[in-house]
């Protein structure tokens, strides 16, 4: 088996409007601990039997987003050494329950976030999403989505109301219909899970939030992943600068794992 490594670098950044950065992310247990901290990046090149990498973001008013979204990465980080193929529903269920009591004790304030995640295992790799976060993978300079959006405007164009095009502009393309912070009693969760990837050196994945997704269109998000002799850091700082290039209205979180 040919052995592949990964090197990945993370770039969370608040935006040029916003003033708190709600998102989090996740590299292989390390994430963002302050709250306080608007844009921070990390680095990991560890070579591991297995990886787990994800973007978390968080919603919700007086900072109960920043809490939703630093409890899922907080949750996941003691399923670091699982198989999370047979793990990630006892995560989701353990996260939503302990987000739905931060609601509960902060007087039903409603709070919640959304999840994009990649499970690197051997030389295969599976993603599983909730919300409208997103996972891409770049392979031989083309973007194939491993994710599926959980928006109103998606289950209209699965139902054939709209089209592709017509979401991406449409006024419920970031009402979700499903996230982490959802009572049982109100709807089950149901996260989305990709085929199996067989991985193959010189794949890019990208797990982002919607702030790089609503503010740069696939193509460009493309041709920044296939910019030759370009390490991951590199490859995060030009996506994250292009959202906020773009006007940066939201916060924004990359997390670009390269096999190598």
């Amino acid at each position: 088996m040919t052995v592949i490594n990964f090197e990945c670098t993370a770039i969370t950044h608040v935006g040029s409007v916003r003033g708190n950065n709600e998102d989090n992310y996740y590299v292989n247990g390390k994430f963002k601990k302050d709250n306080n901290v608007p844009t921070e990046g990390y680095t990991d090149t560890t070579i591991r039997d297995s990886y787990v990498y994800a973007v978390c973001d968080g919603m919700g008013g007086e900072y109960f987003g920043e809490i939703a979204s630093m409890i899922a990465v907080a949750v996941l980080a003691e399923y670091q050494d699982t198989d999370l193929r047979y793990s990630i529903m006892d995560y989701v269920e353990r996260t939503n329950n302990i987000i739905c009591g931060e609601i509960e004790k902060h007087d039903g304030i409603r709070s919640g976030t959304t999840l994009a995640l990649l499970f690197i295992y051997g030389n295969k790799a599976v993603s599983y999403n909730i919300g409208d976060s997103r996972v891409y993978l770049l392979r031989k300079n083309e973007l194939y989505l491993l994710s599926e959006d959980h928006t109103e405007a998606q289950r209209m164009v699965d139902m054939g109301v709209i089209n592709d095009e017509e979401a991406k502009n449409h006024k419920l393309k970031n009402r979700l219909t499903q996230h982490l912070g959802i009572f049982p009693n109100e709807l089950v969760i149901d996260p989305y899970a990709s085929q199996e990837i067989k991985i193959k050196k010189n794949d890019i994945f990208l797990i982002c939030s919607d702030g790089l997704t609503d503010m740069v269109d696939d193509d460009e998000i493309r041709l920044i992943l296939s910019t030759k002799n370009t390490d991951t850091v590199g490859i995060a700082k030009r996506l994250s600068a292009a959202a906020d290039a773009y006007g940066g209205k939201d916060n924004t979180t990359v997390v670009v794992i390269k096999a190598t």
